[in-house]
């Protein structure tokens, strides 16, 4: 009596799928890495002689020298900021926000964003260069 031996199943991976998959990993995170960059905003920080280095901001948003509002990269208004950033403070009370004012700017020009910051609750670091 001859003993039939079983044939081995035939492994078969469709690696056509593995390729699109790559490619839209891909796609996402570069689009995804350019959604977290201030976009074309020119920013002139200003200098001070002692800086501390901070922890990395959960929220930013920056003055340029046109005195225009960008919020998370976005253009915004000091009302939308203040909206924005009490959603996002709730009932967390240490919420940082990483403000950064051109140096160009007046008192008269950055003092309403300052305050809309304050009234949402948020914590304010301001950001700038350090001096030589």
């Amino acid at each position: 009596m001859a003993i039939r031996r079983r044939k081995k199943p035939s492994l078969v991976l469709p690696l056509s799928s593995m390729g699109d998959i790559a490619f839209l990993l891909i796609i996402f995170f570069m689009l995804a890495s350019n959604f977290m960059k201030t976009g074309n905003v020119e920013l002139e920080k200003p200098g001070a002689p002692q800086l501390e280095q901070q922890e990395a901001p959960k929220c930013s948003v920056l003055m340029d020298k046109d005195a225009l509002i960008w919020y998370e990269g976005a253009q915004s208004s000091k009302d939308e900021v203040m909206g924005a950033l009490k959603e996002l403070v709730g009932k967390n009370r240490d919420f940082l926000v990483h403000v950064s004012i051109d140096k160009e700017l007046k008192k008269k020009d950055f003092m309403p964003l300052i305050e809309a910051i304050s009234e949402s609750g948020a914590k304010m670091v301001l950001t700038g260069e350090p001096e030589d």
